[in-house]
């Protein structure tokens, strides 16, 4: 969240105005002797309503309506909302996870081959936490960040917020928290996006104000899941509203990009607070070696999506509204800060997130809502050629917004 190799793909869709949610066309099943992950998850929407599709890579339906926000699968007490999202990581025990957010605070389990449901849990604890990311720690924990402080805690086990929870993921139960540091009184730790470093679960603190209008700088934990508690604090000064932590494919270099703070009209963010830092992952806490200067470059925000096309190559987008009208798509590399522009929409929020899959195919996406498809290249020798684009959802026919992992 920021204010304001064969692969497949799960497209979570929402949408208003829409046909009734189609019958489920079921699951698919893993190849257990694939080399490279098995999925991406790509999440559509207008926060109405909610579709899942599983298509390949290349954006070729393969289950055109996983489950959806209209299913009255056995298991699925609680309906799926519009606000859903899905995990980064992908879940090491094969499960396709939903992460019902806002509203509901909720977390589904679902078998990817039969599209069973398999369990739900409500990790609210009396207060609208809003769930951001979940990542399974060993066989039988995961962590979920919950971006919410609790003004009023103290009703019931775990209802602090502003944490990670710790949950066992075969008994279905909140079994701990992970307090998250802030020292300012005025602000909030914000808990995002999370990913791994080493054997050390790296979470994104975007610290904001619980009315959104003061924003620290930004700052990422490590936390081990050997002792649920923090090991090492990284704090990025002068750039703010900051995404997750991205690993590069050899592991030892990491980049965050930060969007800055929110501008006086509150109408987009602030460049001066916005780029892209690399990370030293070698050593930990992990070391920042170099800011790329993107926000003065560029004169835009950064989305906080980026993605390793190669060792030296990052694929990340803009916000629209300052130095360009729309969104844009561009490539930087990680030793010249040469930027190279490779698409822009003609209206800001249009690009949501991207990924590439460098050794498993190298094909970067990004989701575009504008042309309601998946943009891609394929990146080769340091170069990045246009693919055809891929309209997703032929179901409902909804726009992608974002990207994690299923496989």
């Amino acid at each position: 969240m920021v204010m304001g190799k064969k692969v497949l793909c799960l497209l979570l869709l929402a949408g208003c105005n829409v046909p009734a949610a189609p019958k489920s066309t079921g699951g698919i099943t893993p190849d257990a002797g694939a080399v490279c992950p098995m999925a991406l998850s790509i999440l559509c929407g207008d926060f109405m309503s909610t579709n899942i599709e599983i298509a390949g890579l290349d954006g070729t339906a393969l289950s055109g309506s996983f489950v959806s926000s209209g299913s009255t699968l056995p298991g699925l007490s609680l309906a799926l909302s519009g606000d859903v999202d899905i995990p980064f990581v992908a879940p090491a025990s094969g499960r396709v996870v939903l992460i019902d957010r806002y509203g509901t605070n909720v977390l589904t389990w679902m078998d990817l081959s039969s599209g069973k449901v398999l369990q739900q849990l409500a990790i609210g604890t009396g207060f609208q936490a809003n769930p951001q990311d979940y990542i399974e720690v060993d066989a039988t924990r995961a962590f979920v960040s919950r971006y919410t402080t609790n003004p009023s805690p103290g009703q019931q086990m775990y209802d602090q917020g502003g944490d990670v929870l710790v949950v066992d993921t075969q008994s279905y139960a909140i079994t701990g928290r992970i307090a998250m540091p802030e020292e300012n009184a005025a602000l909030n730790p914000s808990p995002s996006g999370t990913n791994w470093i080493g054997s050390d679960v790296v979470v994104t603190l975007q610290r904001f104000s619980t009315d959104f209008s003061m924003v620290g700088d930004g700052r990422f934990v490590g936390v081990s899941p050997a002792s649920n508690a923090i090991a090492w604090t990284v704090d990025i000064s002068g750039l703010q509203n900051c995404g997750r932590v991205y690993v590069s494919p050899s592991g030892n270099v990491g980049a965050i990009a930060c969007a800055g703070a929110p501008n006086a009209a509150g109408t987009g963010f602030t460049p001066s607070g916005a780029d892209i830092v690399l990370y030293d992952l070698t050593q930990s806490p992990p070391v920042e070696t170099k800011r790329l200067g993107l926000g003065t470059t560029l004169n835009a925000s950064i989305q906080p999506s980026l993605a390793f096309a190669s060792e030296t190559s990052i694929f990340a987008l803009t916000y629209g509204g300052t130095g360009s009208a729309g969104d844009t798509v561009f490539a930087v590399d990680t030793g010249t800060a040469a930027v190279t522009p490779l698409a822009s929409e003609t209206v800001p929020d249009a690009y949501g997130a991207v990924h590439c899959s460098p050794g498993c195919g190298d094909v970067c996406v990004v989701s575009d809502a504008q042309a309601n498809a998946l943009v891609r290249w394929q990146f080769a020798n340091g170069t990045y050629t246009p693919l055809s684009n891929v309209q997703v959802d032929p179901t409902v026919g909804l726009p992608p917004r974002n990207i994690g992992n299923l496989l």
